[in-house]
């Protein structure tokens, strides 16, 4: 009977560990993907003095006051889905069949690229910024740190095409929202989008949590990060190691402009050069020196916006 017991009580010691585990699991992927969990902002991607660069350079500033000054339209439309997904339109005064997407990266906001949204407005393009899923403007719960959204910046440009005879699309994205670009462009994309900006973005979300496993759980990247996949997709159904934008670029034929800090250090520099040797499609590379996560274009404005259009105008 005491060897029964023992085995008894083992075998509930083991459930109750396996269930809190879960819960734990649960509870971390939550904080990470779930929009109350991305509200929250725990864990900061960047550090302390990124971030401080990032908010006192005078190019966000200027944007923010863009942001606050020009007229703007919110605009809803449904999805492949049937979901409702939403979108800031900067609308030019004067017609203009030139449009820009900008896709904001992760626990940011449409406000977040206001500076890039500025340049491009100035420059005559409409700018549609969508609310990337689960983030502030969307009614989604999950997000997918691009995978998914990437159907949704097809919605997008399917809508503008609906709205708007013979406009010429550019697609630019920062971070995440670099990433949701290039997986955007691994899809059947329609001839007017003519081209792709990415600065920063991942190789896939399985490499981006590698990365930052370490950093931001204070965990061993292997092999929690397989533990963590299988977790995400039981809550999310989505699947981080197939949620790829480098496979996605050797479809695409989109031309490309691919630009990273070789300082960053919440996506590393290497993703870039790997992204941009591996897409199939017309394309460029911009590497930046002592440019930390989403500072090249505050760094180096002139060579950032020199680069862009100039790669643009090949394409108009």
């Amino acid at each position: 009977m005491k060897t029964k017991t023992k085995l008894i009580v083992g075998a509930l010691s083991g459930v109750a560990a396996t269930f809190a585990l879960s819960k734990t699991l649960d509870k971390l992927v939550d904080e990470h993907l779930h929009r109350d969990g991305i509200a929250v902002i725990k864990h900061k991607l960047m550090t302390k003095k990124n971030r401080e660069d990032f908010a006192s350079n005078p190019e966000v500033n200027l944007g923010k006051l863009f942001h606050a000054s020009t007229p703007q339209t919110e605009l809803s439309i449904l999805n492949r889905e049937g979901r409702t997904i939403n979108a800031l339109l900067f609308k030019q005064e004067n017609e203009s069949k030139k449009y820009v997407i900008i896709v904001h990266g992760y626990r940011a906001s449409v406000k977040s690229v206001s500076y890039l949204s500025k340049r491009y407005f100035e420059a005559g393009y409409n700018v549609l910024l969508p609310y990337l899923r689960a983030h502030l403007g969307s009614d989604y719960e999950y997000s997918t740190m691009g995978w998914y959204e990437r159907f949704d910046i097809v919605d997008w440009i399917n809508h503008i095409n609906r709205t708007e005879l013979n406009a010429k699309i550019v697609l630019h994205g920062v971070s995440m929202g670099a990433a949701t670009i290039l997986m955007t462009t691994g899809e059947k994309l329609p001839k007017n989008v003519i081209c792709a900006i990415e600065d920063c973005g991942y190789t896939s979300v399985y490499d981006a949590y590698t990365y930052k496993i370490p950093k931001m759980m204070k965990l061993p990247a292997f092999p929690f990060i397989n533990i963590f996949k299988r977790t995400i997709k039981r809550r999310t159904g989505f699947d981080i190691k197939e949620a790829s934008a480098l496979e996605q670029v050797k479809k695409s034929k989109t031309p490309t402009l691919f630009i990273h800090g070789d300082a960053d250090t919440v996506v590393p520099v290497e993703m870039a050069k790997i992204l941009y040797k591996n897409a199939s499609c017309e394309k460029e590379l911009l590497i930046t020196r002592n440019a930390n996560h989403e500072m090249s274009a505050l760094l180096y404005p002139d060579k950032y916006w020199g680069t862009i259009w100039n790669f643009i105008k090949k394409f108009e």
